[in-house]
């Protein structure tokens, strides 16, 4: 059943109207996807509500249009949203011949190259994931959990007290930091902190308009006069990314040569022989790190703002949730607090397209070779049939319960689903902990902060800003 249909009335009686009657019984009518409603807006108007204001963007369509609708954001390509849970279910279960994801990562294809996991399917997809699965699980997350737990206290004993600060380059910082630990384990390449550094100032070319530009695909000479424009950032970008390239190289040779094992993600491709007996080339492993720089950091400190963002609107969520930290005998409260960030604020609002290359009918809709498929984490985890009051920032709602894999998706779905989801929920429970053990927080502004793109993520507009002051608590024990 699509739990839709109330919003499908809405929009019936708006104006918009989706084909499919979902009051007749599974399997009578099929529609073709050409008869989903189209955004009656102008392109640059819907990447302007994509880039700068997604929330209001996605909430007006969704009135309007009921749970699909197509937007015109890329000329010549048909992309469908879609949020009904049972459509987003039978996506995830689509056979991997099917629906593809690879060929939908254009617009970070500038950060991670093309030889990466992101940019597989079927077969060569499975085995890759299989193959790099080892550094993030077993003894490797044991590995990270304990350098993510001492990397969560010395990055929050540093941040600024007494002050009103953006939290996201401080959380920005530190799941970069996570990152290297996941990347290189106990092996740091000599060039780590110049790595580190670089790394960081590239990443920050993500907050500007141009970085949705797919300029990688354009010919030379337009990219020449991109970089010749000194206020859109693309010459700084790219002359970092060749810096961080060569850094990259390096480490990888300098591995090389060592020979020392490892669990960390340079360590296992390292050690990984292909079913034809060949190894991944020095660019496939280079772009897997490269991936891991940009989707590693991004999503999770994004998440890091949000619940700071949440829990300073909510000061009886963060006493209960204190009071738990402090007892110290479960952390319940705090994987619900975690649950229900990632909820209402899925770093990732819209998970990666998924490009149909066989037809397939999904939820009566009858979907052609060509169509793109993107699942809307936001409008889903928002879903009033799995969610009384979705806009309410309710732990609660998890205690007890788990949330479903096709009605919460901040991690994506499927044979795609996050790798790194484990350590992400590592290590935004180490950070609340450290926080609210150590720090009272405060809100700088009254308002709440609305969202904002920074390329694959969304954040708080301000980065969360809040003033961090010494814990009253912990003052009063020392004296």
């Amino acid at each position: 059943m699509d739990h839709s249909s109330n919003a499908h009335d809405a929009a019936a009686a708006s104006g918009g109207k989706c084909p499919v009657d979902h009051s007749a019984p599974a399997g009578q009518t099929v529609v073709p996807s050409t008869a989903l409603p189209v955004v009656e807006m102008s392109r640059l108007r819907q990447v302007l509500g994509i880039w700068a204001r997604p929330e209001p963007f996605l909430k007006s369509c969704r009135a309007k249009y009921g749970s699909r609708f197509r937007v015109t954001i890329i000329p010549g390509i048909r992309i469908h949203v879609i949020s009904a849970p049972d459509d987003v279910k039978q996506m995830f279960l689509a056979p991997r011949d099917v629906l593809h994801t690879g060929s939908s990562n254009g617009p970070i294809e500038k950060w991670t190259g093309q030889n990466g996991l992101a940019w597989l399917d079927e077969d060569a997809h499975t085995a890759r994931r299989r193959s790099v699965m080892p550094s993030f699980r077993g003894d490797a997350l044991k590995r990270v959990e304990q350098a993510v737990v001492q990397l969560a206290k010395e990055t929050v004993a540093a941040w600024p007290r007494n002050q009103a600060v953006s939290v996201h380059p401080h959380a920005h910082h530190y799941t970069t930091k996570v990152i290297m630990e996941v990347l290189f384990g106990d092996h740091r390449p000599s060039c780590e902190d110049a790595m580190f550094g670089e790394v960081m100032k590239m990443l920050e070319f993500n907050s500007r308009p141009a970085t949705m530009k797919m300029f990688h695909r354009m010919p030379d000479w337009r990219v020449k006069l991109l970089r010749l424009n000194p206020f859109n950032g693309v010459n700084d970008f790219l002359t970092r990314r060749d810096r961080v390239h060569a850094m990259v190289d390096a480490a990888i040779e300098e591995r090389v040569r060592s020979g020392a094992p490892g669990d960390d993600l340079l360590g296992v491709m390292l050690a990984i022989t292909n079913a034809d007996g060949s190894t991944p080339s020095r660019v496939e492993m280079r772009d897997e790190i490269m991936t891991q720089f940009l989707a590693g950091t991004e999503t999770t400190a994004a998440a890091i703002c949000w619940a700071l963002e949440f829990l300073t609107r909510h000061p009886d969520v963060m006493r209960r949730l204190r009071a738990e930290i402090e007892e110290g005998t479960s952390d319940a409260y705090l994987t619900a607090v975690v649950h229900e960030v990632l909820r209402l604020g899925p770093p990732i609002q819209q998970i990666v397209p998924r490009e149909v290359v066989k037809p397939v009918e999904i939820g009566g809709v009858r979907y052609q070779p060509g169509d793109r498929l993107w699942a809307s984490a936001y409008l889903l985890n928002r879903d009033e049939h799995n969610y009384p009051q979705p806009d309410e920032f309710r732990p609660e709602r998890f205690l007890g319960a788990k949330p479903a894999s096709h009605t919460w998706i901040p991690f994506g779905g499927g044979h795609t689903r996050c790798l790194g989801d484990r350590i992400a929920f590592v290590e935004l429970k180490a950070t609340l902990t450290e926080i609210l053990t150590t720090l009272d927080v405060e809100r700088a502004d009254a308002e709440p902060e609305q969202a904002r793109s920074r390329t694959v993520v969304n954040i708080p507009r301000n980065g969360a800003r809040m003033v961090f002051r010494p814990r009253k608590v912990k003052a009063e024990l020392a004296g």
